[in-house]
Parts: structure tokens; sequence; C-alpha cells
């Protein structure tokens, strides 16, 4: 309950197209207790707020595990800060040395509390980057209440980026939460725009033959995915494939 309020709230804070869902979904959710239990979850959402400060690190995560709340019978298990961080700085600390590009993305298609971002975001800063304006995310995880632990750490980061509650596998969409950062980097528009740049760059440079008929492929199935029944939650933030992606 916890979550859904404070993910819900900070949701409606800037993202007014499923305002009247997500405002019904949090009144239904805090009705079930009094007042002073209703202020409790308030100094609890200022208490995560302090333990977050000092460093992107995940501490929903680590807290649930702890709690032993993790679904065993699907393999939950959330990666912990010190092994994420290794992994991070193994993975990619020479390439975030020197960013060429105006900025980068990210996709983790199982991103449970968000601790492998964080990570990832630590080693950025690390480095003199600031992920406010120079990395966007798309996390995804079929667990809402794991995909709102992340959406939590990565708004309260200020990390721009979509939260998608759905399968990385077979791109299904439930719902999809932009964080704050995400809108107020303008980080619509600066997508877009690269993909237009993108487009023109290959469209005077054509790629190989090999990645012509990947791309064909890719097509392909895009056409064939269109033509399933549309999703109620927005396409926009929909998962393009089910693999880690890191993007120069």
């Amino acid at each position: 309950d916890f979550l859904t309020m404070s993910a819900t709230a900070v949701a409606n804070a800037v993202d007014p197209r499923f305002f009247d869902v997500r405002e019904a979904e949090y009144m239904a959710t805090v009705k079930r207790y009094d007042k002073e239990e209703a202020i409790e979850f308030a100094r609890l959402l200022a208490r995560v707020v302090f333990l977050l400060e000092a460093e992107p690190r995940d501490i929903l995560g680590q807290l649930y595990m702890e709690l032993e709340l993790g679904n065993t019978h699907t393999g939950q298990f959330f990666t912990p800060p010190e092994v994420s961080e290794l992994m991070a700085k193994v993975t990619y600390g020479d390439e975030l040395k020197a960013i060429t590009r105006p900025f980068i993305t990210l996709q983790e298609p199982a991103c449970g509390a968000g601790g492998m971002i964080l990570a990832f975001v630590k080693v950025m800063l690390s480095h003199g980057h600031n992920p406010a304006q120079r990395l966007w995310v798309q996390a995804i995880d079929i667990d809402r209440t794991a995909a709102l632990m992340c959406y939590l750490q990565m708004a309260l980061w200020h990390i721009p980026g979509a939260v998608v509650v759905g399968n990385s596998l077979s791109l299904e969409v439930r719902e999809v939460f932009y964080t704050p950062a995400h809108y107020l980097g303008l980080w619509s528009h600066r997508l877009k725009r690269r993909e237009e740049e993108q487009a023109t760059a290959d469209a005077e440079d054509p790629p190989p033959a090999l990645m012509q008929a990947v791309a064909t492929v890719t097509a392909t199935e895009a056409v064939q995915t269109a033509e399933r029944p549309k999703p109620t939650a927005p396409l926009s933030g929909r998962p393009t494939q089910g693999q880690f992606d890191f993007g120069f």
C-alpha cells in the first residue's frame, strides 16, 4: 500500500493522462487506514528520501528481501547493491568515462526494484556525468510491486525514464509510469529528435546487407505485433526487445 500510494502520488503530480484512474486507486487504498496511519505513510516516504539522499542505492529492494517478501515461485531475487555496483563498473566503467553523444539510453528488461539502474547511475556520477541530462532509462518488470519500487527510486533520484509493468519477452504492456525527470527534461522530444537523426543517417549511409536483413525481419515482426489486439496501456514506452540494451 505504501508503494501504491507513493508511486501514484508522484505520477499524478506530472502525468495527467491517467490522473483519474490513479487517484481512484490512491483513494481506495488510503481509505483503509485512519488519519494517523495515513500520516505514518507520509513519514515513511520521508525516511526513504533520507536514506536515498546519500547515494543512488537500492533501499526498497533490499528491505523487500530482508522481509522475505520476494516471490520464490518465480525466482525473484534482487541483486545486492555491492554486486550491482561491481557489475556496472566492470561492464561499463570505461565506456562511461567519456560520453561523446548528447545522451545515452539504458534498458533493464527485469528491473526489480531498480538496483542495477541505480548502480549504473552511481558510476555515471563518479565520472562527472549528470544522469538527469545524459541518461534515459526504460525499465520493465512483470511484477507490479517491483516496478513501483523501481519507479519510486528512479523518481526520487531524478532519473529520466519510463517504468513498464509488463513482460519483456512477450512485449506485453499493462502500465507505463514516466518519471518526473522525463517530463521536466522534455525527453519525449529529445528521443524523437534522435530517432529522426538516426533515420537520416541510415538513409545517407545504408547499413550492410546483413544489417538490412535483420532490419527486414524486425519490420516484419513489428507488423505482426501491430496486428495483435492493442493493450490498454499507452504504446509510448513499449519495450522493443527482450534483452539488456545500452546505447551510446
